[in-house]
């Protein structure tokens, strides 16, 4: 049962962007980040703007990677460490764009966060032994630098209908690699 109680919160987070992706298909754009709202007082869009998408295509390439890293990550988050994981990358990633991206007008998108949790998880994965943990650090970093190196890529960009932007991945990395220590910590607090 702790084995479905934890993939809950995978399928949550999944479900969340499928609704909002749903409701924004009616040109309901509320929820997207929107720098211009942002700056005039609409906060949470630097949350909320990382849970839409461009379109199904967008959406279906983050769910599979949310299932993925779920595969390999779920068992390190209880429902309450996986929203705290989750709110504090999305601020990370929506704080990164506002301060760092200042051209991003506006943006929609879970990788950002995927990035994070991949970090966070394989992290965690070096704590326990888990080598594989190595690779999905130094792949991702590899990943990353050479989005930032080399812009990205043009049949993605295509695909989701929008430019892909990859600073959100780089914050979301950075992010993760910020926090983890934390997640280090209450996994050490469960195991004990």
């Amino acid at each position: 049962m702790l084995i479905q109680q934890r993939w809950l919160n995978w399928l949550f987070l999944g479900l969340l962007c499928l609704i909002i992706y749903t409701v924004s298909a009616s040109n309901i754009t509320a929820l997207d980040y929107n720098r211009e709202l942002i700056i005039n007082g609409e906060y949470w869009r630097l949350i909320s703007g990382n849970f839409n998408h461009t379109n199904i295509y967008h959406l279906l390439l983050n769910l599979t990677a949310l299932a993925v890293i779920g595969g390999l990550h779920y068992r390190y988050y209880n429902s309450a460490a996986y929203a705290s994981l989750i709110l504090l990358l999305s601020i990370g990633v929506g704080v990164g764009i506002l301060w760092l991206s200042p051209s991003t007008q506006l943006y929609v998108g879970l990788s950002g966060i995927l990035h994070g949790i991949i970090i966070v998880g394989a992290i965690l994965d070096v704590t326990k032994r888990y080598y594989s943990g190595y690779v999905l650090i130094i792949g991702t970093i590899i990943k990353v630098l050479n989005e930032q190196l080399f812009n990205s890529p043009v049949a993605m960009s295509q695909l989701i209908e929008a430019k892909v932007l990859t600073e959100a991945h780089l914050y979301g990395l950075v992010t993760g690699l910020i926090i983890a220590p934390l997640f280090v910590y209450l996994n050490k607090k469960k195991s004990a």
